[in-house]
């Protein structure tokens, strides 16, 4: 079962991708609210690893959360990386438009962001 960090780590990621019809649906788009929530029905569970310009970075309940930049194209992401220590510097060192590999489990969306919950860095 997919749910820890290491599972994430070591599985397999799919081909879903951060652009393509996912942005169509979520990143500046014309969808409406009931074609996102069947898209995200389609895709939640699913491991996907996405290159992705960092906009922000928080602390939260236990977790580095990385927020992604949305541009046309492009969808975003929360990824929830486990605060610990090992990774700590990383994340402080990162800035706005910096790259990070996020790998991680669709949690579901939310503000037309998808939310990796757990996640990695690669």
């Amino acid at each position: 079962m997919v749910g820890t960090d290491a599972n994430v780590e070591f599985a397999a990621a799919s081909d879903l991708a951060p652009t393509g019809e996912l942005a169509d649906t979520f990143s500046f788009s014309n969808a409406t609210q009931l074609q996102r929530d069947e898209k995200e029905r389609e895709i939640i569970g699913k491991i996907v690893q996405w290159r992705l310009p960092v906009y922000n970075v928080s602390e939260r309940d236990g977790f580095y959360v990385i927020q992604t930049k949305s541009r046309p194209g492009l969808v975003a992401a929360f990824c929830y990386v486990r605060a610990v220590e090992a990774i700590k510097s990383y994340v402080l060192s990162l800035r706005e438009n910096d790259l990070v590999t996020c790998k991680g489990t669709i949690a579901g969306s939310s503000m037309r962001t998808i939310q990796l919950r757990p996640a990695v860095l690669q």
